[in-house]
């Protein structure tokens, strides 16, 4: 095979990748929560996860939440045995905001890709992302501002 041919091939595998990708994403929607802050806590109702269907009850992956005073969104991960993870939607390397992709948070500045718990997959990222201190009760979860 030559570098002409190699080359060809390599940046349509890319755009099918991507293109696959874009379609998967259009699947599914980022739901906004609704959040009330007090006494420097962001707090939401677990029931920002809840997707009601007829008879039956799923729940999200994630949500976000946009905050006011603080320039970039929040994602909240839901984990397993009812724990959350809360993670500045802002990229380490140089500050742009991340997009969201399920269990993936990419940066379109320069392509640094973040876990689902701020740690980095790709660079050039070095750092991981600012997380929040969650803690929760029954009915409510709720974040750490400072």
């Amino acid at each position: 095979m030559d570098r002409k041919e190699f080359l060809k091939i390599c940046g349509f595998s890319c755009l099918g990748v991507l293109g696959l990708s874009g379609m998967m994403q259009s699947c599914g929607t980022t739901h906004y929560a609704t959040s009330t802050i007090k006494n420097n806590q962001l707090i939401l109702s677990k029931k920002e996860f809840e997707i009601t269907e007829k008879d039956s009850t799923r729940y999200r992956n994630y949500v976000v939440s946009k905050v006011e005073g603080i320039n970039y969104p929040i994602i909240i991960y839901k984990n397993l045995n009812d724990t959350y993870t809360a993670l500045l939607l802002r990229c380490s390397h140089q500050g742009a905001e991340l997009t969201v992709n399920g269990d993936v948070l990419t940066c379109s500045a320069h392509g640094s890709e973040f876990g689902k718990n701020g740690d980095v997959i790709q660079g050039p990222a070095e750092q991981q992302l600012t997380a929040f201190k969650v803690q929760t009760d029954t009915q409510n979860i709720y974040i750490e501002l400072s």
